[in-house]
């Protein structure tokens, strides 16, 4: 009888600790893949969590809300235990996002601020674009008319946004004079052509400005093409490599960025998710080094 009762009590030690080396399973949801930001954070989330021991389910929204929705639904049902989830529309996820949590499932971000989500990584958005607006401010010498690029629907988008509104706030002789959408994809010829279109109605539009790079892009080839006859400079955000060779050339129209580390965005993402999973208290932010690219500094940051 004791042999058999020391028996059991061995074979249930070992079937804890098999339970317990079971890897843990990290979902990650991305709204897209097709730009620069999003890549490098997809693919730093991967690789930081396989490193770190866990097993990776990971989707890729196509830029399409219902499917990214439907990616973070098959991530719930699939019970993984930490739910990473990059941008995306917060009408649409975060009543998942809701699901999760009452399902005990962890939920970490991207920049994608949600009551539900444990820690949003994320570049410090508001220092970064009020630092952007500014220094678009003091190239106007404080006055001068804007033409822009926005859509709402995304946190992120909203915030940048906000941030803009507050730094015109303070300098009433900077008047937003015309407006567009973004769209995705196609973004970059999409912008060129309403570029062109904005500044012949607007002739007077002294700057662009937009929430992310890729409209910047397609504006500012778009000037450059209408020639001597234009003037706008553009401002643009997250420091897309094309973005930043564009800066480079004193030709360019492009004349500013935020960079930021995408990859890096990601990683830490991971490295949080697997701190909540080893029940580590994290801060609600997580905050990720950025660098207001302008001709003066590219070419260092291009080295």
């Amino acid at each position: 009888m004791k042999v058999r009762l020391i028996c059991l009590v061995a074979l249930l030690a070992i079937c804890s600790s098999v339970m317990f080396a079971q890897k843990p399973v990290v979902g990650i949801s991305v709204i897209g893949t097709e730009h620069d930001w999003d890549i490098q954070a997809y693919n730093g989330a991967i690789a930081k969590a396989k490193e770190l021991g866990a097993e990776v389910i990971a989707f890729d929204g196509e830029r399409r809300p219902e499917k990214m929705l439907n990616d973070v639904k098959t991530l719930i049902s699939r019970n993984v235990d930490v739910l990473i989830v990059i941008l995306g529309y917060r009408e649409v996820i975060e009543p998942e996002l809701k699901i999760a949590r009452e399902k005990g499932i962890k939920v970490v971000t991207a920049d994608f601020q949600s009551v539900y989500s444990q820690c949003n990584v994320s570049t410090n958005n508001m220092t970064a674009m009020i630092e952007l607006c500014l220094r678009m401010v003091a190239d106007l010498k404080g006055e001068g008319n804007i033409g822009i690029f926005y859509r709402p629907g995304s946190p992120i988008a909203e915030l940048r946004k906000k941030c803009l509104d507050l730094v015109l706030s303070e300098y009433p002789k900077i008047k937003i004079v015309a407006q567009e959408a973004y769209v995705v994809p196609g973004t970059v010829p999409d912008a060129y052509n309403k570029t062109k279109d904005m500044l012949r109605a607007n002739p007077e539009i002294d700057a662009f400005w937009s929430l992310f790079d890729q409209p910047m892009i397609g504006a500012a080839q778009a000037i450059d093409d209408l020639g001597s006859r234009y003037h706008a400079k553009c401002y643009g955000f997250d420091g897309d490599p094309t973005a930043l060779k564009m800066i480079n050339d004193p030709n360019s129209s492009f004349v500013a960025t935020v960079a930021q580390q995408p990859y890096k965005i990601g990683e830490t993402c991971a490295e949080v998710a697997m701190e909540i999973l080893s029940g580590k208290e994290v801060p609600v932010l997580r905050f990720v080094d950025h660098i207001l690219v302008t001709r003066e500094n590219v070419g260092n940051l291009l080295k």
